[in-house]
């Protein structure tokens, strides 16, 4: 039979570890989980975003590239590459659009407009006589004296954390003019 003070040491020369020590480790662990999962959650969003800001930018292009094939592709043999694109008598490209004054229009689309603009986005497109100051005489009105229109499109979504984007493609064209 043992006595008290072999049984006193055999406990304390047991090895193991406390509670204190255990949830010490549990405090340790569950920290290292939670700034894991915070630094997925951040990825996750920042690839949301770059998916959005990818789809605007196709969007907006898309809409660039048309403009820019429409107003240099003139159909009607004119003198002048202005007159049918902008032309609401003769049907051109910008037929339809709002008439903000007599030096720009603006069309804003979204996916039940447009099916090639993804829910959740909206293209506004303008196009404004440039520079409108210097060509007194140049309007809408009368698309052969348009020398330059500048291009904005703008394509607005709501973000993974509820705030406004956009994204804006600027260009400028000139007319051509053709040699008969």
């Amino acid at each position: 039979m043992k006595n008290n003070s072999q049984m006193k040491t055999q406990i304390q020369s047991q090895s193991g570890f406390t509670f204190i020590e255990v949830m010490i480790a549990i405090t340790i662990f569950s920290v290292g989980v939670l700034g894991l999962m915070t630094s997925t959650h951040t990825v996750s969003h920042g690839q949301r975003n770059s998916d959005f800001i990818t789809e605007a930018t196709l969007i907006a292009s898309d809409r660039m590239e048309e403009i820019k094939r429409r107003s240099t592709n003139e159909p009607s043999g004119g003198t002048f590459g202005f007159s049918h694109f902008v032309s609401d008598q003769t049907g051109g490209f910008m037929n339809g659009w709002t008439a903000l004054n007599n030096n720009e229009r603006q069309i804003s689309e979204n996916n039940g407009d447009d099916p090639t603009i993804l829910p959740g986005f909206t293209r506004v497109t303008t196009v404004s006589v440039y520079p409108a100051s210097v060509w007194g005489s140049e309007d809408f009105l009368v698309p052969a004296n348009i020398h330059m229109v500048e291009v904005v499109v703008d394509v607005s979504w709501t973000g993974t954390t509820g705030n406004s984007k956009n994204i804006q493609l600027n260009t400028v064209l000139q007319r051509r003019q053709f040699i008969q």
